[in-house]
């Protein structure tokens, strides 16, 4: 790889001559369109917590779940969805509880398994949370594993994220049910911050999105950012879609409808990069050249670098815009 003149571009240089030619972008929203550090991450981490101690009646003497910890979970493959997330913290937690009879968060760390391990043997097993709950039965004799279809109640722990998300003002319009449990203040949503220039995002792209947001939750954040007019909603893959991200035919079936030669996609994540390796593995030469673009404003931030590197990205960014600015140069004389 080699760097060029826009700071934070790294890419590969056999692939100039493939980008010149790019005439559509494909795009994450999470981390890549919008700052989500103070939105996500936080009503998972509340959620767990109001869970514990609502559910469980765990004494909460030390944190849950740390910010870091959240991001091991995304860097163990499976974890797109955030809702899928809290629910594999709180099976991470009543696992170890189960299998120690332990119910205090700060004794729990210190017993086996580690998160390390844990997320080892979740990789092994495929990722996400159908790797998690395969792991944990593994760890667990039959009575506890009884115990544990009993307390660990995925559908409210996923109500309660969404709430804390959305807050009392949309959380209706998002999840289609009134809130229960946060009924004062405004939801992590409110503090999300727009990364991308749309300025940036040019007419001579056609531009489409996949994301592990729902189309709800997707029409809303477009609109915010000033992007619902420029890209069709038939352009845009969901987590109410079939397949979804981050599967590939999802990325292949966009592509396809785009009408696509040569699209990049851009994304934040570990997921979003072996979405498009697995796509690059599958495609036939008739099928559209889809490369693959890794920011570092999501998840984990600059810690990425060295991992989406040694994954294979195509091209590494500091941030969306400085992709932009870099691809409508490149891309100036040939379209």
């Amino acid at each position: 790889m080699i760097p060029f003149d826009v700071k934070g571009i790294v890419v590969r240089q056999e692939l100039l001559d493939t980008l010149s030619r790019m005439d559509s972008l494909i795009m994450d929203i999470d981390g890549v369109l919008v700052d989500v550090s103070e939105s996500f991450p936080l009503a998972v981490q509340e959620a767990v917590r109001l869970f514990i101690q609502t559910e469980l009646g765990w004494a909460i003497d030390a944190p849950p779940v740390t910010t870091g910890e959240l991001d091991e979970f995304k860097r163990a493959g499976g974890f797109n969805n955030d809702w899928d997330l809290a629910q594999a913290v709180v099976l991470f937690l009543l696992t170890k509880s189960l299998r120690h009879g332990v119910k205090g968060i700060s004794r729990l760390r210190k017993l086996s398994p580690s998160l390390e391990e844990f997320l080892s043997q979740v990789s092994a097993q495929g990722g996400g949370l159908a790797g998690a709950e395969k792991v944990s039965l593994s760890l667990l004799e039959l009575r506890q594993r009884r115990d544990l279809a009993r307390l660990w109640k995925r559908r409210l722990i996923v109500q309660m994220a969404q709430e804390l998300y959305a807050g009392p003002r949309l959380c209706s319009h998002l999840y289609g049910f009134e809130p229960r449990w946060v009924r004062k203040n405004d939801g992590y949503i409110q503090r999300e911050r727009v990364l991308v220039d749309i300025v940036l995002v040019k007419e001579k792209w056609r531009v489409g999105i996949i994301t592990g947001r729902t189309r709800k939750e997707t029409a809303l954040v477009l609109t915010r950012i000033q992007l619902a007019d420029r890209i069709p909603e038939s352009f845009w893959i969901t987590d109410d879609d079939h397949p979804r991200k981050p599967d590939p035919f999802a990325l292949q079936i966009l592509a396809q409808r785009m009408r696509a030669q040569v699209a990049v996609y851009v994304g934040d994540t570990v997921d979003d990069l072996h979405m498009v390796k697995a796509y690059q593995e599958k495609a036939l030469p008739t099928d559209p050249a889809v490369l693959s673009a890794q920011v570092l404003t999501g998840h984990g931030g600059a810690r990425n670098r060295s991992l989406f590197l040694e994954r294979g990205a195509d091209i590494l960014c500091a941030s969306v815009n400085d992709l932009l600015i870099w691809l409508d140069r490149l891309t100036g004389s040939a379209n």
